[in-house]
């Protein structure tokens, strides 16, 4: 009987909204009012952020035909992936309620847009099938919980884009061309270059893109924290299949993962100082002497032939130089000290009223504005001859209007209920907006 009085009392809400002429396009949504005091964690990337190599994987004991079909199969995200281990505020990772995990093995820059295609031959079923853009997660997120939501975004991204896996084997197998390789991949990493005949930017150019991307779908709020990549092989050098692969060989490899990371740093440090809420993450020293071929190896060694759960036949198995369980673990070791001296700084420097951005496309006009602890709701007000009229209370953190006057410039401001009362709004707390 509740559900169905909810369901009317709902309807009639929705009517009245018709009915009266309001434009807000907010959707009517019980989950999205609140995040229940969750703190909500994304996880991005590539294979060093999707558990590679680690089983059991997400969807792994589904049907054949279902795990096909499954996008946390295909991507290979793994049940013991890093940053499933994470803790926030004391609180464990639940996959699709506090922690949202589209990490994906063999993952790109552009992939966070496209779409990555993953083809299959799998269990005698062959086929492909391409997975949701990983930046989609966000309105997912947003959907359930309302806009602001997102309190950390975890990634690594790079390492495909250089072509890691060629690198590797080019070391192993033709050590005579690696040098020529890594001049090649350094000059695409820093570089505009030619692909596939046309003229692409930097690597780093699409890196950073990720990031002011990833920033402005997860919000102000959101701590992003970038993770970066060990140095991968034995720097004594090592004997695989019969090949000796020298320390020289070994350390030059090493040496190109820290120079990525070297350039990944600076791109955060980039971001930081324009304004996004980004830090950096090396793993490198908890990996030294961790490498693969190593004696306590904290990464797979080159595994020759398919494994269980590896798409397609090949030469050697997609769980190859991936970090193992005692990886994971150390990554997430290293993610948690940042989390944990994120949480504890924001505990000390809470926002006291909301910080709002203002944005219009197509006639529309959207207000966002970040969560303020202890917020039970929110009251958008406009200023129309320098006088301020209420727009709407809300218990969300954003809202969107329309039917205003393309060209003209509207004010706003957003004022948060705490404490049985309501902030102040001073003039810097005031947003403009074009409707264009």
């Amino acid at each position: 009987m509740k559900k169905i009085i909810k369901r009317v009392l709902t309807l009639v809400t929705v009517m009245a909204l018709v009915l009266t002429g309001l434009s807000f396009t907010e959707p009517v949504d019980a989950k999205a009012a609140t995040s229940a005091g969750k703190k909500i964690v994304v996880s991005l990337g590539d294979s060093y952020s999707s558990g590679e190599g680690i089983e059991p994987f997400f969807g792994q004991d589904n049907p054949t035909e279902e795990k096909v079909e499954d996008e946390d199969w295909l991507a290979h995200r793994s049940k013991k992936v890093w940053s499933g281990q994470l803790k926030v505020d004391g609180k464990k990772m639940v996959k699709d309620d506090n922690w949202f995990f589209v990490a994906s093995s063999g993952a790109e820059t552009v992939d966070l847009y496209e779409g990555q295609k993953k083809s299959y031959n799998y269990d005698g079923i062959e086929g492909s099938k391409n997975l949701t853009p990983q930046l989609e997660v966000f309105d997912k997120v947003e959907k359930l919980y309302g806009a602001g939501a997102v309190d950390f975004v975890t990634i690594s991204i790079g390492g495909n884009d250089v072509g890691f896996s060629d690198i590797m084997y080019t070391a192993i197998m033709e050590p005579e061309k690696l040098d020529e390789q890594l001049e090649q991949t350094w000059i695409a990493l820093t570089e505009k270059h030619e692909k596939n005949g046309k003229t692409v930017s930097s690597i780093k150019d699409a890196i950073k893109q990720n990031y002011l991307d990833i920033a402005e779908k997860a919000g102000k709020q959101a701590s992003i924290i970038v993770a970066g990549y060990p140095t991968l092989l034995n720097a004594e050098g090592f004997t695989f299949m019969g090949k000796t692969v020298s320390a020289e060989t070994a350390q030059k490899v090493n040496e190109y993962a820290s120079k990525l990371n070297e350039v990944i740093k600076g791109l955060v440090d980039e971001c930081s100082k324009e304004g996004l809420n980004i830090y950096f993450v090396s793993v490198e020293e908890a990996f030294k002497g961790h490498e693969a071929f190593t004696s306590d190896a904290y990464i797979n060694k080159v595994i020759v032939g398919r494994q269980a759960e590896d798409l397609n036949s090949g030469l050697v198995s997609a769980y190859s130089l991936h970090p193992n369980e005692d990886g994971a673990k150390a990554y997430a070791k290293e993610v948690q000290k940042v989390i944990d001296s994120i949480s504890k700084s924001s505990g000390k420097t809470a926002s006291t009223k909301p910080v709002v951005t203002a944005s219009s496309k197509k006639g529309k006009i959207t207000l966002k504005w970040d969560k303020v602890e202890g917020a039970t709701k929110y009251r958008v007000v406009e200023y129309v001859d320098g006088k301020a009229k209420t727009v709407k209370t809300t218990k969300k953190t954003s809202i969107s209007i329309k039917g205003r006057e393309k060209g003209t410039e509207y004010t706003f401001a957003v004022k948060a209920y705490v404490n049985k009362k309501w902030t102040k709004i001073t003039n810097s707390d005031k947003k403009s907006v074009t409707v264009k």
